[in-house]
């Protein structure tokens, strides 16, 4: 648990020198930071990778599901990273190869996390509840009046939140935790061959039309009709949408007819990012790997969640 309590402002890292700290931030609106956490809360454990660029936050599940959220620089009203003592950080260590010495990456608990950015409005749910009361919660009280100042100085330290609302300052402490080897599904490895965008509203409807009761989900895509199919087939029989490329689709693409199967349970993840998006993007590449990326509007600009799916032949040997 966090360590919770009211301290000067002064005391804390996030009002240090940006020079003897790794990284600092602040926002003036911690809504969008946590509906984006909350569209990836279905582990408890969340591993963060920080850079100049901003904050991309990793959950995955059984070796099949990788989940990110993509926090930019232009949600924060402050955002500085020292470089230099990244660098420093970094060296010698072989996770930090893949991305740049300039990526520091630290495990947090996320329901933790949560829990404190949400310190002024009440507990966040656990997170086997996932598709339903967990992600939900307290939404409706959410009013973003919340001012957070993040602030992290590397490994064996404390990964530090202090919030602020209404003249109450409170800081949260955080244990971090130690990165271990991310799932690496290799999306690129393979050349895409069927993409598409769609309207998130239908793709929702699809969602609410699927069989709770089959396994597994069934993505087609086809350069003639019908062009983009969704299907289940459960104990009530089966369920089948059809969506046309001119009537459906914002752009198209299929350089061959395929269709691949999900495991529903894990499809079923992504579907507080899509309630919160405008778009969605889905991309199927040779091998039957499914990314869903979710455009979410914010205040600043457009967010990404995305969602990584390894197809069923595929998940059960992992």
């Amino acid at each position: 648990m966090p360590i919770i309590n009211k301290f000067s402002a002064d005391t804390t890292a996030a009002n240090v020198d940006p020079e003897t700290v790794l990284f600092k931030a602040r926002a003036t609106n911690i809504r969008p930071l946590v509906n984006m956490l909350r569209s990836i809360y279905f582990r408890n454990r969340v591993t963060c990778a920080i850079n100049s660029g901003g904050i991309v936050f990793t959950v995955e599940e059984a070796s099949s599901t990788v989940a990110q959220a993509y926090v930019r620089t232009d949600l924060f009203a402050t955002f500085l990273y020292n470089v230099q003592l990244a660098h420093e950080q970094n060296r010698g260590r072989v996770d930090s190869q893949s991305e740049g010495e300039e990526t520091v990456h630290v495990v947090l608990p996320l329901d933790v996390l949560l829990d404190c950015l949400m310190l002024f409005y009440g507990p966040v749910s656990s997170a086997a509840g996932v598709t339903s009361g967990a992600l939900t919660g307290n939404s409706g009280d959410l009013r973003g009046a919340t001012t957070a100042h993040v602030a992290f100085n590397g490994l064996g330290t404390d990964f530090e939140l202090m919030l602020e609302e209404r003249g109450i300052i409170s800081v949260c402490r955080m244990a971090t935790f130690e990165p271990e080897p991310t799932t690496d599904l290799d999306f690129a490895a393979s050349p895409v061959t069927q993409q598409l965008i769609i309207r998130s509203e239908w793709l929702r409807d699809a969602f609410n039309e699927l069989d709770p009761t089959s396994e597994t989900v069934g993505i087609s895509m086809s350069p003639s009709r019908p062009y983009f199919r969704i299907s289940t087939t459960g104990d009530t029989g089966s369920t089948e949408m059809t969506y046309s490329k001119d009537e459906h689709l914002d752009s198209f693409f299929c350089s061959e007819e395929h269709e691949n199967w999900y495991k529903l349970a894990q499809i079923q993840r992504c579907k507080h990012a899509l309630s919160l998006s405008d778009k969605t993007k889905i991309r199927v590449n040779q091998r039957g790997f499914v990314s869903f990326q979710f455009m979410i509007p914010t205040d600043a600009d457009v967010s990404f969640v995305n969602f990584l799916f390894a197809p069923q032949t595929v998940a059960d040997e992992l």
